[in-house]
């Protein structure tokens, strides 16, 4: 299952983050435990807080996709 979510309020700062070492470094995002991110909203963490990318390697694209 895939999950993306906006990590930009608008077009400046989605683009701002396009261009940034972040994006560059980890263009696909990291693999997450939804049930622990579920855990965690449900027990009133922030948004803010749970829409932070968490450190760790590159998710791995599935051959399916055709790209790797």
């Amino acid at each position: 299952m895939e999950f993306q979510v906006d990590c930009c309020a608008g077009a400046e700062e989605a683009h701002a983050f396009m261009h940034s070492d972040a994006f560059s470094a980890n263009p696909i995002g990291v693999e997450i435990d939804p049930d622990a991110l579920l855990m965690q909203y449900r027990s009133g963490v922030p948004l803010a807080t749970l829409l932070i990318q968490p450190a760790g390697p590159m998710s791995q694209i599935p051959p399916e996709h055709g790209l790797a």
